[in-house]
């Protein structure tokens, strides 16, 4: 339906996308698919209309492989004890495995499925100790309300900060435990009529909710709480819809049929959707050619589709960036990774702080002298001393570091930038008031710093969107859709921490005027966004950028210069 729904509404590459997770989702490896795709440089989740499928991805590759497991667990063991065991076992290596990746990878411990095991495996153990389970279980009433209280405390004391999932998991997963023991759904609350209903629905719902929640933030309607609350509703109600019209059906009918027709008949309901999909992934640009015949758009599209391809899949970032220099740092890195060239040969300008810091790199080193720039910067470390990030883990010593190279070197400008609109308020005020007194405290090198506030931020990646826009007809090069305005509001927080003694430069005021933002140069086969993802700049960006940011650098260095 989403394939059917996307030939009507998506943009090409949108559609793209979408055909090769749908593809991903019908043979259950979606979730290696995200984890692939995952990263400090990926696309926003909620451009991922099928990202909820990564979950029943693990669950098929869980339960097509358990069976072998117990089986070939009973015929090594032999006992009934012994395969008890061994899944303790292999559940508590995945929960062990699940901790330390939490922190050390996120993105594998979170989608694959070594380390999710240990969740389903806490069933499969309750029901090998039933017995035990019963006889605790009995009389016992406070269960499934004490397991209900754990997994609403998880909902509510689990933030996106908490390592996951790890052992924050375990709270869940206890009070799912402790719900399973008290009857399996069969107690006065979760026995009613009405939550067994949904209980029965409940695929089908999962199946609905998330490309509703991505539409929702997509097209960011008001007031949102009353959008959520339909949005609920309407995954309830296209859930059921589903269950009767299809999941229910289509059990029986497959029902009807001995083993091998029955997988005949099961295989051809995969296989069929899975051709589609890739017949529109494989075959993208005659797909293309068809949906937008005589779209006069179609050459522009075309053209911002193939500026993301260059940066997001060729990786060309990672050479306008200096990833591959290691002067921009990925989030495993520590500051002993830093390359000697990143310090420039003579430089009077040093970079220092994350990705959007990093790139400011490629429109400063067109203009400015060669080996004049340093850069320091580290994916997901904002330059704010004293403060541990979570992504990064080297985040603080990062940081010491650059400031003891800051002051061996004493360049003349020290640019400071961020992803501002990623912290907590609080954090900004404490790491910026601490990197601002830091830069001050030398008597004898008391540099000029300059305080780059937030790039425009959108919602949807910017050439998704420019797409979009282009081939509805609404392609003009500023507009205020799609911007987040919470962004705008840091900006005015880091405007406020930048006092008298730094010179604070907003990019929103260098890209955005009454009209909204500057979203792409050029026009034709020539356009460029002004972003590749979500606000890291392109070359073009930067480039535009660079010019008011050397004049403010030019600026403030002339009246000493004069007085010399």
């Amino acid at each position: 339906m989403l394939l059917a729904g996307g030939w009507l509404s998506l943009s090409p590459m949108d559609y793209a996308q979408l055909a090769k997770h749908a593809g991903a989702s019908l043979l259950f490896v979606s979730n290696h698919v995200y984890w692939k795709e995952s990263g400090y440089f990926d696309a926003g989740a909620h451009e991922k209309w099928l990202l909820h499928t990564w979950s029943l991805s693990v669950e098929w590759q869980f339960y097509l492989l358990y069976p072998l497991l117990v089986l070939a667990a009973h015929r090594l063991l032999r006992r009934a004890a012994g395969v008890t065991s061994a899944l303790w076992a292999i559940a508590l290596a995945s929960l062990a495995w699940s901790a330390w990746l939490a922190f050390a990878d996120p993105s594998r411990a979170f989608f694959l499925l070594p380390t999710r095991a240990w969740e389903m495996l806490a069933g499969g153990l309750v029901f090998a100790h039933q017995d035990a389970c019963n006889r605790l279980a009995r009389g016992r009433r406070w269960l499934e309300p004490a397991g209900l209280a754990a997994i609403l405390a998880a909902s509510l004391l689990l933030t996106p900060e908490t390592p996951w999932p790890g052992v924050a998991a375990l709270l869940p997963v206890a009070g799912t435990v402790l719900v399973m023991l008290d009857g399996s759904g069969r107690t006065r609350l979760l026995g009613s009529t009405a939550l067994q209903g949904i209980g029965r629905w409940s695929y089908s719902i999962y199946l609905w909710h998330w490309p509703i929640v991505a539409w929702l933030q997509q097209n960011r309607p008001q007031p949102l709480g009353l959008w959520t609350a339909a949005g609920i509703a309407l995954s309830i109600l296209l859930g059921w819809l589903s269950y009767r019209l299809v999941e229910d059906p289509a059990r029986r009918l497959v029902n009807r049929f001995r083993l091998a027709p029955a997988l005949a008949v099961s295989a051809a309901m995969v296989l069929l959707p899975f051709a589609a999909a890739a017949l529109v992934y494989y075959q993208g640009e005659t797909v293309t050619a068809v949906r937008f015949r005589g779209q006069p758009s179609l050459t522009e599209a075309n053209a911002v589709a193939a500026v993301e391809t260059r940066y997001s899949k060729q990786r060309q970032y990672e050479a306008l960036y200096r990833v591959d220099q290691h002067c921009l740092l990925e989030i495993t890195m520590g500051p002993e990774h830093f390359a000697p060239a990143c310090g420039g040969e003579r430089p009077r300008i040093a970079l220092w702080g994350d990705s959007h810091a990093a790139h400011l790199w490629p429109g400063l080193s067109r203009l400015a002298a060669p080996g004049s720039i340093a850069q320091w910067t580290a994916s997901g470390c904002a330059p704010l001393l004293g403060m541990e990030m979570l992504a990064t883990r080297h985040c603080r010593a990062i940081n010491d570091w650059v400031l003891a190279r800051l002051r061996a070197q004493r360049p003349e400008t020290v640019v400071l930038a961020a992803a501002w609109f990623r912290l907590e308020d609080a954090r900004i005020r404490q790491g910026l008031k601490a990197t601002l007194t830091a830069l001050r405290a030398d008597p004898g090198w008391q540099p000029q710093v300059i305080v780059v506030g937030s790039v425009p931020i959108w919602h949807k990646t910017l050439p998704r969107l420019l797409a979009s826009d282009i081939l509805g007809g609404n392609g003009q090069p500023r507009s205020r859709k799609g911007l987040d305005e919470a962004a705008m509001r840091k900006d005015g927080l880091v405007a406020e921490l930048a006092d008298g003694q730094s010179v604070f430069l907003s990019p929103l005021a260098v890209f955005c005027d009454e009209q909204g933002c500057l979203r792409y140069f050029g026009s034709g086969s020539e356009i460029a966004p002004a972003a590749y993802d979500y606000g890291h700049l392109t070359a073009e960006g930067s480039l535009f950028f660079a010019r008011p940011l050397l004049r403010a650098i030019a600026e403030r260095r002339l009246p000493s210069a004069g007085a010399s």
